[in-house]
């Protein structure tokens, strides 16, 4: 999640972040790496349910729509398209750092119910 939070660093992880609140576009969420059982990840939503997500040479569109990032870094050397298509239930998320991050590109979208804390 470099340049956000920095190897190393220490967050705060609110396990009753979404329990009141339904996550939004650009929530920093803590959940399991859906490719390695036990091991935590910190990724950003860019995706919701119902949306038509794509990635396209390192810019991001939602429903046809070009989003502006803030977030992302090097966004540039990203050369990969993607698209997804979350369902009810289920997300999109991205690391800032795009050039070097394990995200919905390797393992695809993540359930609501992965979801172990919003990121403060």
């Amino acid at each position: 999640m470099e340049p956000a939070i920095g190897e190393g660093s220490w967050v705060i992880s609110l396990r009753s972040g979404f329990r009141r609140r339904v996550p939004v576009r650009f929530d920093v969420v803590r959940l399991e790496n859906p490719r390695i059982t036990g091991h935590w990840i910190v990724k950003r939503i860019v995706g919701l349910p119902g949306e038509e997500v794509a990635l396209r040479a390192g810019e991001l569109f939602v429903n046809d729509q070009p989003i502006v990032d803030p977030f992302a870094c090097c966004p540039e050397v990203a050369t990969d398209n993607f698209e997804w298509w979350p369902s009810d239930d289920e997300y999109v998320v991205l690391g800032d750092n795009r050039a070097a991050s394990t995200d919905a590109r390797q393992f695809g979208l993540v359930k609501r119910s992965s979801f172990r804390g919003r990121i403060r």
